[in-house]
């Protein structure tokens, strides 16, 4: 189980090889899955256009708390303090970093970066048009100070 109160990476894992699963399955596999259940990823895509209104039907809001001590305030509080991802990376306007947890589809954090900071928003899928430049894993920081 990870903790995230100390801060964070956003990993892009590059390197890591992911385990070869020869069956599915297999007891072990199911318990290995259970033990891997709240893992958390991150997606970072850049704003492409507006549409006009294309689609109507419901769209899940972003939460503002996706557990482990991933909420919207500390997310930001560490976006707009320092550079938390595991590359060099200067944000453009418009890009758009997405928090998912792994073991609830819907329960995701948003974050757009305008006017030089990263503020909680969201794209809704009906109206923009993004693109997904990169995307990882999130790792818990040990030791770092607040």
């Amino acid at each position: 189980m990870c903790n995230f109160e100390k801060g964070f990476i956003l990993c892009t894992c590059e390197g890591k090889e992911k385990p070869v699963i020869h069956n599915k399955n297999w007891r072990r596999n199911k318990k290995n899955q259970a033990d891997n259940a709240q893992t958390y990823r991150w997606y970072l895509y850049e704003f492409v256009e507006k549409h006009a209104l294309r689609m109507v039907g419901k769209y899940l809001l972003p939460a503002s708390n996706i557990g482990e001590g991933l909420t919207a305030e500390w997310v930001l509080l560490n976006l707009n303090d320092r550079n938390c991802f595991d590359f060099d990376y200067t944000p453009k306007e418009g890009d758009n970093l997405v928090i998912r947890a792994s073991h609830c589809a819907g329960l995701r954090l948003s974050f757009i970066f305008r006017n030089g900071t990263w503020i909680e928003d969201h794209y809704d899928a009906f109206n923009y048009t993004l693109k997904l430049n990169l995307e990882g894993e999130i790792s818990p920081v040990a030791g770092l100070d607040s």
